[in-house]
């Protein structure tokens, strides 16, 4: 019996994908599948598959022309013979007893649409915790606890065959977003349950999506505008979303080393939110630069 389809899009990481995968074998839970969608990619990612788990049946590899991420988890949830799906990055670990620790809180809360564990971060052998999820306490939450942005990346689980469902945007100009807009969306009306344990560890390293500031603007400033167009929101709700959209942007804009910008987009946040301990940082940074920031370290 198979309970979770843990779908794992992937583009160019052969030399990631198959330490993602064995973690995910490792699972003290076993009622699970392994979906991974090839998006495409041109480097030698099949065969180095093909070679470790050709004759795992926990595992199934799928190729499709390159359609970004929203794409290719739509396509492997269209594939998937469990309940629940996990969503999870190529380059990311599961801590042994993460698909454990969410059938516990299934049966603890039947028919949950949508829930999702902690993760930290490896950044070159040093783990760091997540500083808001670090202090989020378990329970309930609707949309309000992602206005500001996705603090919890693509790192939660959903009902598959629930009419409330809603598919990932698939817009390439949303790519690096539409993790953010489809539990948005899926959260319009309802909400998630937020577990207080970590299971997941985060890679940080050079090639991840988030690194290129000026493709993570324009996709953020898009999604922006979609959501304003798309979801319930009340007029107080549109203004705190624009405006932790505006300090986001800003934050790129700093770490792309341009100060102006980086001051108009803070600028614009305390005009809609008002005084913020966050927004006044990174205006003074804006306004020093990130390289006397830097070499002040």
């Amino acid at each position: 019996m198979i309970f979770f389809s843990v779908i794992i899009p992937v583009y160019n990481r052969a030399q990631l994908v198959c330490e993602t995968v064995d973690t995910v074998l490792a699972q003290t839970y076993s009622q699970f599948e392994i979906i991974i969608v090839d998006d495409g990619s041109s480097d030698n990612t099949k065969d180095v598959l093909a070679a470790k788990y050709n004759n795992d049946p926990r595992v199934s590899y799928f190729y499709k022309q390159n359609g970004e991420r929203g794409a290719a988890r739509n396509y492997g949830i269209s594939l998937a013979k469990g309940d629940y799906a996990v969503f999870f990055d190529s380059d990311d670990w599961m801590l042994p007893n993460y698909l454990d620790i969410l059938n516990r809180a299934i049966e603890n809360n039947p028919g949950v649409f949508l829930l999702a564990a902690k993760y930290n971060y490896n950044n070159k052998g040093r783990i760091e915790l997540h500083p808001t999820l670090r202090t989020l306490k378990a329970g309930w939450y609707d949309k309000s606890l992602l206005l500001g942005g996705n603090m919890l990346a693509c790192n939660f689980c959903i009902k598959i065959n629930d009419e409330r469902r809603k598919p990932f945007r698939e817009e390439r100009d949303l790519a690096t977003m539409e993790d953010w807009l489809y539990l948005l969306h899926n959260l319009d009306n309802e909400r998630i349950l937020i577990i207080d344990e970590t299971a997941v560890t985060m890679r940080q390293h050079d090639d991840r999506s988030m690194m290129n500031n000026k493709k993570v603007i324009e996709a953020r400033q898009k999604a922006t505008n979609w959501a304003l167009k798309n979801l319930s929101l009340s007029q107080s709700q549109k203004k705190t979303f624009e405006a932790w959209s505006h300090y986001f942007c800003g934050i790129h804009q700093y770490l792309d080393h341009k100060r102006f910008p980086a001051i108009i987009e803070t600028v614009k946040a305390i005009k809609l939110a008002g005084i913020n301990k966050k927004f006044i940082l990174l205006l003074a940074k804006s306004i020093v630069g990130r390289k006397l920031v830097l070499a002040w370290k």
